[in-house]
């Protein structure tokens, strides 16, 4: 590798290691108070864009190198397939997690909320489009992966926030702030309006929303049952999903999740339990749109 590609190189893992870095600071120390933090984080977004598209990926020596790496990747999808078809006890979380590997390369990845639970791993925010959507299922009153959303993106984002509980005013009034609205409302399987129960695709047309760019789920479970019969009828760009269950249902929704052009880009294993993972997904439409290039699908394996 040439002294110019290390020092491409180089200078990306330094912008990506300062971004975080100003994000972490700007969310534990000042809050919400504005300063030149917000005018720092564009122009290091601007200058990643500038190295990783102007040079590095347009680069020759890049496309070879990358394709060697989707080559290499490409030649372990039938053993990490194979592997995950394999889990079926619910303790198996050494094969789920080991099998895991990134199908999409998104070199603008970073996590929003910073630290701590309510943080997720998204794919380049600076590109989601003016007035799109962000639906947000589990708020339990931490609210800060959507204000740091804003903050980075300029409130592009219309944020449609809901609970299986009531949430706290200070909580209302802070959404309302970042173009945010909050419902009381449980999701399930089917909708029972006495029971203030709901599919996701009735909230979303009870929202008068057609269109959802960016999914963000922590529903403490009924991810299970309630995602896969939405995302067969509504096309989300992106997903920040919690899973919380034995190794044998994760492998079962991640699997149908794959199935239906969705590529996994970043997860997270939860600190405090095995058995809860944060999963970060990309639909094959929107790889281009927010500048990530695909590796190698595997999650969308055939079951025997």
């Amino acid at each position: 590798m040439t002294n110019t590609s290390q020092n491409i190189i180089i200078s990306v893992i330094i912008c990506l290691t300062f971004l975080n870095f100003l994000m972490w600071s700007k969310t534990n120390y000042g809050g919400n108070s504005k300063s030149n933090v917000d005018q720092k984080l564009s122009e290091i977004q601007t200058k990643i864009d500038e190295i990783l598209v102007g040079k590095t990926q347009n680069s020759k020596e890049f496309q070879v190198l990358f394709s060697k790496m989707k080559e290499y990747s490409t030649s372990q999808v039938s053993i990490r397939q194979k592997t995950l078809s394999s889990i079926n006890a619910e303790n198996q979380f050494h094969l789920l997690y080991g099998s895991l590997a990134m199908e999409v390369f998104c070199p603008s990845k970073v996590r929003v909320g910073t630290i701590g639970d309510g943080g997720k791993w998204v794919c380049n925010p600076w590109r989601i489009p003016e007035n799109s959507v962000l639906f947000s299922l589990g708020l339990n009153n931490i609210i800060s992966f959507e204000e740091e959303w804003q903050r980075m993106t300029s409130n592009r984002s219309v944020i449609y926030g809901f609970d299986v509980d009531e949430q706290q005013k200070n909580t209302k009034d802070s959404y309302a702030k970042i173009r945010g609205k909050t419902r009381k409302a449980k999701i399930t399987n089917e909708t029972d309006t006495s029971r203030n129960e709901y599919t996701i695709e009735d909230l979303a047309k009870s929202s008068n929303v057609s269109e959802i760019e960016i999914l963000k789920i922590d529903i403490e479970g009924a991810e299970m049952t309630c995602l896969i019969p939405f995302l067969k009828t509504y096309n989300v760009c992106q997903i920040y999903l919690e899973v919380h269950g034995g190794a044998p249902a994760h492998v079962e929704l991640l699997n149908h999740i794959g199935q239906l052009g969705y590529r996994l880009f970043s997860y997270e294993v939860n600190g405090y339990s095995m058995d809860a993972c944060e999963y970060s997904f990309i639909r094959d439409a929107c790889v281009d749109k927010y500048g990530a290039l695909p590796i190698a699908n595997y999650l969308d394996f055939k079951k025997n």
